[in-house]
């Protein structure tokens, strides 16, 4: 084996070592004390579970949770009215996060893309009203969505309106955030409510999935998280901010009916996959080389 290609292997294997070496999580006996997360309406059921998962391997660690609207919070973070530092944002939709990484609230290289989910529209368990497409919307007397002024979910609403050429038809009542839509309607106050699928599978009791809209009908439903600036705990909240898209929180996620968004290749990894791809076109050109010129030969 000749000296460089020698080198090209050790180079790789040390890569491949950072790589192992970047994706180890922090030892749990150095993390402790609270975590104080601030996170969408519709994580109020699976965050929770996330936690004592990794609570599991972090015995230390406590988490403090606010659920509600995510540009509610957004605002609440960047006018400075949250009642504690806020460790970790958990939000849906990219633009409460952006609005905070504008106001210089994040530490940008946290944030992440963590999960997907997708719109649904509900009525109550009892209704007989049939529903095959969002025009047939038009014909019921209320229907729930979140406000879109701070909601999320209501943004997403809004957009399947106007895709299927009823923006501004429909009799809207709006909630204060997609838990409250829920309510709307489980309660009968509405004879119909969107929210997302996540939400809809929580209360299955008391309402029914009527019609799950064409997703090309509106933008991605993604879900972000990142460490604020003001967090006081930072060694903790960096660690499960990570573990919010690790592979070992995803399950919980899906049994909730979420879509994790794949980890991200680590860096060591990146650098050792490179190394190696070099490695393998050199082989190639060298062998092609070798070919041309015994046939010339």
């Amino acid at each position: 084996m000749k000296t460089g290609y020698k080198l090209a292997l050790a180079t790789a294997s040390i890569a491949l070592g950072f790589g192992v070496i970047q994706a180890k999580p922090a030892e749990a006996a150095t993390l402790s004390g609270p975590i104080y997360i601030y996170a969408a309406a519709s994580l109020t059921d699976t965050l929770p579970q996330v936690e004592a998962l990794y609570k599991q391997s972090n015995p230390d660690v406590t988490f403090i949770n606010t659920f509600g609207a995510s540009g509610t919070l957004a605002n609440q973070i960047i006018m400075g009215t949250n009642p504690n530092p806020v460790d970790i944002f958990f939000s849906v939709s990219q633009a409460p996060l952006d609005n905070l990484q504008a106001a210089n609230k994040l530490i940008v290289e946290t944030r992440k893309n963590v999960l997907n989910n997708t719109l649904a529209v509900i009525t109550p368990i009892n209704s007989t009203i049939s529903i095959s497409s969002v025009q047939d919307l038009l014909q019921l007397p209320q229907v729930a969505i979140g406000n879109p002024a701070f909601v999320p979910a209501g943004v997403f609403a809004q957009q399947l309106f106007t895709n299927s050429g009823i923006s501004g038809q429909v009799n809207l009542v709006f909630g204060s955030d997609v838990r409250n839509v829920l309510s709307l309607v489980s309660n009968n106050t509405v004879d119909a409510g969107i929210v997302y699928t996540t939400d809809a599978l929580t209360a299955l009791d008391k309402v029914k999935i009527a019609y799950t809209p064409p997703i090309n009908l509106y933008s991605p439903i993604v879900y972000g998280s990142a460490v604020l600036r003001q967090t006081q705990n930072i060694d903790a909240a960096t660690d499960f901010n990570s573990f919010l898209a690790s592979s070992q929180a995803s399950p919980v996620f899906q049994a909730s009916g979420f879509s994790p968004i794949p980890e991200p290749m680590t860096t060591g990894g990146s650098i050792a996959a490179g190394i190696v791809g070099l490695m393998m076109k050199r082989k190639v050109t060298v062998k092609a080389k070798a070919k041309t010129k015994a046939a010339v030969d």
